[in-house]
């Protein structure tokens, strides 16, 4: 029969499920609970506990009616179809009587499996008949969606598999590009730094003028410091920084200047002059006094002191670490701190034994000519899988007040625009 967990019972299920992810704990339900959803932590228990999920219920203005949410799906074997069915029966009674009129899941169910380039592969994982199982018991599928923000979460995401993985056995799966450019960051005077909330304001600037750049609504502060209290407490979130002091990356690129001179200088004096080896040598002699006088350009406007200039938020939760949210300041774009970001969070998840490293979201579309193209080959150049998750469902517990939701959104959609 269902019921209702206590939030150390649902949470204990929730981190062991194989399906686990941040989104279904009480520290999320918490952090909605902020911009005005109610929690409900229930399970389906036989003796034990069979599945459980987190149920999000938000009122609908006007009607007094509310419209309730599992995000990221049920925690259950969806091939179980005598479960699903049975549970869904359950939440569609809970849902009902709470004045519900209907529910939304998205599994973090693999609809078919793709490798790391998003190819289908011949023979792999396939859940094609939950789908139309689910749909057979009343669900209406949103659909096999493609593109980046037309599902609550995104339905496509990418991820990299960690279990019995060593750094060394992740890193030879770097591509060359990935390789090369760490290759030019070891050269650099990089920090990785987790910051507390009392820089949180710095993080939300690097998130605004990214959010300006890439064309997304970014988040208050508020919303930030609240995912902070509340996540911070069991050490499931953390929030980097890629830090550089330009005056000391000034005496290293001095020093490696003098190096090449002095280089230069010894292969003029030898009596078999290499004429080849001094031109790339020279070559590099006017790279790097380009990169000094970028160099002082940064202190003479950020100073002396260290400067932010990649970031991150992560969930650490269950299994694996998700890369939830990330920012770049333009102008170090070209430093590669975000790579250097990935790779030691990366590392960091190998040597605290977590099993996948979710970069999280991408889109459906592979080709080089797509505008996200980019997201995409950032986290495919570490190497990681292309997942493609079956998608966003609804079930309508209300089908009269479902219909004037409908056209209340329809309405509400349209006067937005007008406004603009």
């Amino acid at each position: 029969m269902l019921v209702e967990l206590t939030s150390d019972e649902f949470n204990e299920y929730s981190k062991h499920h194989k399906s686990s992810i941040f989104f279904e704990s009480s520290y999320w339900g918490e952090l909605k609970a902020s911009t005005g959803w109610i929690s409900y932590y229930v399970g389906y228990k036989e003796n034990s506990i069979k599945c459980a999920t987190l149920l999000l219920a938000k009122k609908i203005p006007v009607i007094n009616k509310y419209i309730f949410y599992s995000p990221r799906g049920f925690l259950i074997d969806y091939q179980n179809k005598e479960l699903v069915k049975k549970f869904t029966e359950e939440i569609f009674k809970f849902v009902k009587n709470k004045k519900g009129i209907f529910f939304k899941i998205n599994p973090m169910l693999i609809y078919q499996e793709r490798d790391i380039n998003g190819d289908i592969v011949e023979g792999g994982i396939n859940n094609k008949d939950v789908v139309d199982y689910l749909k057979e018991i009343g669900y209406q599928h949103v659909g096999l969606t493609n593109d980046y923000g037309k599902d609550i979460e995104p339905r496509w995401i990418s991820v990299l598999d960690l279990k019995d993985k060593t750094y060394d056995d992740i890193y030879n799966g770097y591509n060359k590009l990935k390789k090369r450019h760490m290759k030019s960051i070891s050269k650099l005077n990089f920090k990785l730094v987790e910051i507390d909330k009392s820089r949180m304001d710095e993080y939300k600037k690097m998130m605004s003028k990214t959010s300006v750049r890439r064309g997304f609504i970014d988040r208050p502060l508020s919303y930030y410091n609240k995912m902070y209290d509340v996540f911070k407490p069991n050490d499931i979130i953390k929030v980097m920084f890629v830090e550089i002091n330009f005056q000391e990356k000034l005496e290293q690129d001095i020093a490696r200047l003098n190096e090449l001179n002095s280089k230069i200088e010894s292969e003029k004096n030898k009596n078999k002059v290499n004429e080849n080896l001094i031109n790339e040598l020279v070559r590099q002699t006017e790279s790097i006094n380009k990169t000094i006088k970028e160099d002082k350009d940064y202190i003479e406007e950020y100073g002396s002191k260290d400067i932010p200039i990649s970031s991150g938020l992560f969930m650490c939760f269950g299994p694996e670490v998700v890369y939830l949210f990330g920012a770049n300041y333009e102008e170090f774009m070209n430093l590669n701190g975000a790579t250097y970001l990935m790779d030691q969070m990366i590392k960091y998840a190998i040597d605290n034994k977590f099993e996948r490293y979710n970069f999280y979201g991408i889109t459906g579309h592979f080709e080089s000519s797509h505008p996200m193209y980019g997201l995409f080959d950032f986290k495919r150049g570490f190497g990681a899988n292309v997942e493609e998750l079956i998608g966003e469902f609804t079930y309508v517990t209300n089908k009269f007040y479902y219909y004037i939701y409908k056209i209340m959104k329809k309405c509400y959609s349209l006067m937005k625009k007008v406004k603009r």
